[in-house]
């Protein structure tokens, strides 16, 4: 087998072991509302059960995600496929709030096994195409991502809440088998590695890489923890949420690598700098509009936004990080990611319940705005020293 056929190997294995786990995470996104109906939870219930993986997912992604550097990616991608199984049968034998957030947190730290390494080693199977191989990555993520609420709210309606959890547990099991017999090619490795990721905070690059990381995925948490129950507000059932999903999917899945080949040939904080404006204010839109098929319109093209701006956060991550750092660069910036998760994620359902839409969404635009306006205003000094 050539080069170039082992790395597409190693490629669509690691892009399958994403599409698992974070199907495994998502699937519980769509049973949101089926969960509150049957458990009379409070909206603040749902923020704890969503926040919970993100807040699992941040520790792992700090403390475990630097494994990968020392040659260990392979079992980070092995546990974390093991766990995203695990948490998905305990949300099957769940029946009380704390045996779901328990089951949430399992699923979570699978994330930060599996997402850095992933990240790290696809980046590093051909690095003068790290952008496009990223973005491949992110493609699938935001597939698997879709996936679980789309299939979910498809089959929940029919075979359960239990099925379906169930079901996304045997795909994990499936990965891992896959994965298990595979020799992945092994990061560089040097004696920085052995440092946790807390260290790269002092690299400017890494800072404005982060923070503009930050500006581009913590809105998920909102959207995570309160999308079921937005669209059921205004009429949807579990089709539509399915729908909205997967619309807003598909150029993830059909775009993102293409627009990390043309990322790789320009700066990527450039392109989150200047995409950051229009998703702000689409991201406001979906507060004053109040039919679901209009949202469906304004989904696909933030989806198309967001599949050129995530694979430039990754991309500008990976060229930010220090030589035998790639994975510990990968997981902090998964843990800042998760963290702006977890806030909104724990917030926005209470700000919802209190304000309604449109105040909720307006509050995580004006955040996109002034998080990416920061890591502007840095990279611009950044640039200004090196003259």
């Amino acid at each position: 087998m050539t080069t170039k056929e082992n790395q597409r190997a190693d490629l669509l294995l690691l892009l399958f072991s994403v599409f698992a786990t974070a199907s495994a995470n998502s699937v519980v996104f769509a049973s949101m509302s089926e969960l509150q109906e049957q458990y009379k939870y409070a909206d603040s219930a749902l923020g704890l059960i969503a926040g919970t993986g993100f807040a699992m997912g941040l520790v792992v992604q700090i403390f475990v995600a630097p494994l990968a550097d020392r040659g260990h990616g392979k079992k980070l991608i092995q546990v974390g496929l093991a766990l995203a199984a695990l948490g998905s049968v305990t949300f099957a034998l769940g029946d009380s709030l704390l045996i779901f957030i328990v089951g949430r947190g399992i699923v979570g730290a699978s994330i930060g096994f599996t997402f850095p390494a992933v990240r790290a080693l696809a980046a590093h199977l051909d690095e003068s195409r790290s952008a496009e191989r990223l973005g491949a990555v992110a493609g699938m993520e935001i597939g698997g991502f879709v996936s679980g609420p789309l299939i979910g709210s498809l089959i929940i309606g029919p075979f359960g809440l239990d099925a379906t959890f169930l079901l996304f547990g045997a795909l994990a099991v499936l990965a891992l088998f896959i994965v298990n017999p595979r020799k992945f090619p092994e990061l560089a490795s040097t004696t920085e590695s052995q440092r946790l990721s807390f260290d790269l905070l002092r690299i400017r690059n890494i800072r404005v890489a982060l923070i503009l990381t930050l500006a581009v995925t913590f809105p998920t948490g909102m959207f995570d923890a309160l999308w079921d129950r937005f669209l059921d507000d205004l009429g949807g059932n579990n089709a539509m949420t399915g729908l909205t999903f997967a619309v807003y999917g598909l150029p993830f899945i059909f775009f993102s690598a293409r627009a990390g080949k043309l990322i790789d040939k320009r700066s990527p904080v450039a392109v989150v700098l200047w995409l950051a404006i229009p998703i702000s204010l689409l991201t406001i839109t979906y507060g004053v509009v109040k039919q679901p098929w209009v949202i469906l319109g304004i989904g696909l093209i933030e989806g198309f936004l967001q599949a050129t701006m995530i694979p430039a956060a990754l991309s500008a991550i990976a060229k930010a990080a220090p030589h035998g750092r790639a994975s510990a660069a990968q997981g902090l910036s998964g843990a800042i990611t998760v963290f702006g998760q977890m806030v909104t994620a724990f917030i926005a359902p209470t700000i919802y319940g209190a304000y309604g839409a449109f105040t909720t969404f307006f509050v995580v635009a004006v955040g996109i705005a002034v998080i990416a306006g920061i890591a502007g205003i840095m990279h611009l000094r950044n640039l200004n020293s090196l003259r």
